[in-house]
């Protein structure tokens, strides 16, 4: 959710900052341990569709357009966003292949 409004920020505004958050804190709220996997699951179907329309609607000036990333104290254009968050992307879709191939193995105490 945050890439998205990310990428609308950078493209409604002159180089915006982008706000940090505490992905730990996040974690801890309530609504993390909702167990109904399937809403998230639609929940982010949705969003990624959403998101790959705006991506593929994109001009060679759209990828230009910078937000500042805080943290880092640097700014991002948006093509440089969409190959860090493909690539973050995959990281966590390895994560995921490897937890099924350990049939939980690893989270048994």
């Amino acid at each position: 959710m945050n890439a998205i409004m990310r990428f609308k920020l950078a493209l409604t505004e002159e180089v915006p900052t982008i706000k940090p958050y505490y992905e730990d804190r996040w974690a801890e709220l309530p609504d993390a341990h909702y167990d109904e996997v399937e809403d998230s699951i639609q929940l982010l179907k949705a969003l990624h569709k959403r998101w790959g329309w705006l991506l593929r609607e994109l001009s060679t000036e759209d990828l230009k357009k910078e937000f500042l990333q805080p943290e880092h104290n640097k700014r991002f254009n948006l093509a440089e966003a969409i190959g860090n968050y493909a690539w973050h992307s995959n990281h966590h879709l390895a994560h995921v292949k490897n937890g099924l191939k350990s049939e939980g193995r690893y989270l048994k105490a």
